[in-house]
């Protein structure tokens, strides 16, 4: 009964538009996430990392890679090699990152409600998104949406090859409030030899 109710015309993208909601009430919020690489033969790759996110300010540390945005700079900081590239931030519609990831169906995509299922103990729904630009870096993304709270549970991405990259939320801290300062590189805290600076 759920299942016929949620694939009616209009109820994916209300799902959607709650998430979204749900997401834009809160001044910020912190996970920690896996993420899951296709490898051929050999399985899949697995790597964690952590995100902080305030409206458009977002920070992400994922494989080495410190970064920083406060909106109109981001940051890009490699540890082992203590580089720092700082370059103007132009998101793209297609582009994902922490602060869009729950916006992102609004352009570029069609979608539809695929089903139910379990992730991380929860009940979420199963909405597909299908990109409609050609030059997009994926074809599809599968998202895995609370029915409960809304939250952001999981999902996939789907390359061209057919081949997934999966994310899954592992922690999730909503309503977080950060000092203006958080989203913005701080060179007294760490050691910068290399410094490219892309900025117009």
């Amino acid at each position: 009964m759920a299942s016929a109710l949620y694939g009616q015309s209009g109820d994916a993208k209300a799902i959607l538009d709650k998430m979204s909601e749900t997401y834009k009430a809160m001044p910020g919020f912190e996970i920690s996430f896996t993420q899951k690489l296709a490898n051929g033969m050999d399985g899949e790759d697995s790597y964690t990392g952590d995100a902080a996110v305030a409206k458009e300010k977002f920070f992400v540390d994922f494989q080495g890679q410190l970064i920083f945005c406060d909106g109109p700079t981001l940051w890009t900081y490699i540890a082992e090699a203590q580089e720092l590239t700082i370059s103007n931030f132009e998101p793209d519609e297609q582009a994902i990152n922490p602060a869009n990831i729950y916006d992102i169906y609004k352009e570029g995509f069609e979608f539809e409600f695929v089903g139910e299922d379990e992730r991380e103990g929860a009940s979420v729904n199963v909405v597909e998104l299908i990109s409609t630009d050609e030059d997009a870096d994926f074809t599809t993304i599968i998202m895995y949406i609370g029915q409960q709270d809304s939250y952001l549970k999981a999902w996939d991405l789907i390359d061209y090859d057919g081949i997934p990259t999966s994310f899954v939320v592992t922690k999730f801290i909503p309503n977080r409030s950060f000092d203006d300062g958080f989203f913005k590189f701080n060179d007294s805290k760490y050691n910068v030899e290399y410094t490219t600076d892309l900025r117009n």
